[in-house]
């Protein structure tokens, strides 16, 4: 048996049943390099080594501890008052009040993850007292907490800088405008979807409760803007921005708001530590996968496969999006960037499309595959936040799927949308 054949089906049978996703990359090729005559294992201990072992990565562990900073230090909350002081008057504004909290957590937390729990926890039971439909309430949460991955801080674009050699200042400023377009369209759905089924306004709209909401969660406003600024304007890097992000977190929580103890301190960071570590194994795996897959000329097989049917960059950018849909209904989003990326990258740059322009598409199309049935990560999230089944997720955040993977096509043939704000840096 052909060493390659081994790495994919030892790959392929692992993951069927049930090995964690890290082992089946090393396992898979473990066994193949074994077949390689005079292979020297230890090459493989320093590609796995070497996957892990960059500066940028820094990034991810510092990103997740802000964001657990913001979640568990009240900042959340403050945010969740002000947006319904701000939008709890418009017809449907409770749900609204759902997407825009969800962008501005994902602004803070970077994680779809850590958005739709959070957000689905926090505001479910209030969607339903309001008498929205229970599917509709948890649908919610996991629209809104595909952008967590798309509005900067974005954990999935420093992993994608990373491998792929890509100014990460770059890649995060390249999320914004579509992560706020794709929040400004799933909320005019849900203003026309409360007014056709006749949903009543969650609050009347008073000046002096947005302004008190306006002043305690200004705090919380400003840090997005630090951090954006900051990138913008060079004055510090990606790296440097997410240890700023994590000092003027704990600021806020610990003596503006007083909400941050040092068990939860401790709690918090331990989560974060342990976040990173299964963050990083999986990229030292999938670096040596890579590394193997080079080996065997795998990326030259692939790019002379597919070229036989595309005929130029707008052929390639539809196939692109049509392969990382079907990817992102059956594989984990990690996975599918981490072995998709390198293998589409040359040829993308062949056919001229900026390597930040490519890595919004991926990060956009993976965002949205958190949402997609059947293993969006958002749906399983959801189900303990919310208590409803992966079926009635699924059936009921399909109209929101259908409007992200639009945006999605508008992002990808329009690059204007992504490169506005990284071509003015």
């Amino acid at each position: 048996m052909s060493p390659i054949l081994v790495l994919l089906v030892v790959f392929v049978v692992t993951l069927l049943i049930g090995v964690p996703f890290v082992w089946s990359l090393t396992l898979s090729c473990l066994s193949s390099l074994c077949l390689m005559n005079g292979f020297p294992i230890i090459t493989m201990v320093q590609k796995l080594y070497n996957g892990g072992a960059r500066y940028t990565l820094l990034a991810i562990f510092f990103f997740m501890l802000a964001g657990s900073i913001m979640q568990h230090g009240g900042i959340s909350t403050r945010l969740v008052d002000f947006s319904k002081a701000l939008l709890g008057h418009v017809r449907g504004g409770l749900s609204i009040v759902v997407l825009a909290v969800c962008m501005m957590f994902a602004a803070l937390s970077g994680s779809s993850i850590a958005t739709t729990a959070a957000i689905g926890g926090m505001l479910y039971p209030e969607l339903v007292k309001a008498k929205y439909p229970k599917g509709y309430s948890a649908a919610l949460p996991v629209a809104g907490g595909t952008l967590g991955i798309v509005i900067p801080p974005s954990i999935v674009f420093v992993v994608y800088g990373a491998i792929t050699g890509t100014s990460i200042s770059k890649l995060l400023m390249s999320g914004v405008i579509p992560g706020v377009m794709a929040g400004l369209f799933m909320c005019l759905y849900a203003y026309f979807y409360a007014r056709k089924h006749n949903i009543e306004k969650s609050n009347e709209f008073s000046w002096s409760n947005l302004i008190t909401t306006a002043r305690k969660a200004i705090w919380a406003l400003l840090m997005p803007i630090i951090i954006l600024g900051g990138i913008y304007t060079g004055l510090f890097t990606p790296t440097e921005s997410a240890a700023v992000a994590v000092v003027y977190g704990l600021f806020v929580a610990t003596f503006i708001h007083r909400e941050l103890t040092m068990s939860k301190l401790k709690d918090i960071v331990i989560d974060a530590v342990k976040g990173t570590a299964n963050i990083l194994m999986i990229i030292m795996a999938a670096s040596l996968f890579g590394y193997v897959l080079t080996i065997y000329q795998v990326p030259t097989l692939f790019t002379n496969a597919v070229s036989t049917f595309i005929t130029g960059k707008y052929s390639f950018l539809l196939f692109l999006n049509v392969l990382l849909i079907i990817l992102g209904m059956i594989m984990d989003s990690g996975a599918i960037i981490l072995i998709l990326a390198p293998l589409v990258y040359n040829m993308a740059i062949g056919y001229g499309i900026d390597p930040v322009h490519l890595g919004c598409i991926i990060v956009f199309n993976l965002a949205v595959g958190q949402a997609t049935p059947p293993f969006g990560n958002c749906l399983f999230a959801a189900i303990p936040a919310t208590g409803q089944t992966i079926v009635a997720l699924a059936r009921s955040v399909f109209p929101f799927v259908v409007i992200l993977f639009a945006t999605v096509l508008l992002v990808s043939y329009v690059p204007i949308f992504a490169m506005l704000l990284p071509n003015m840096m």
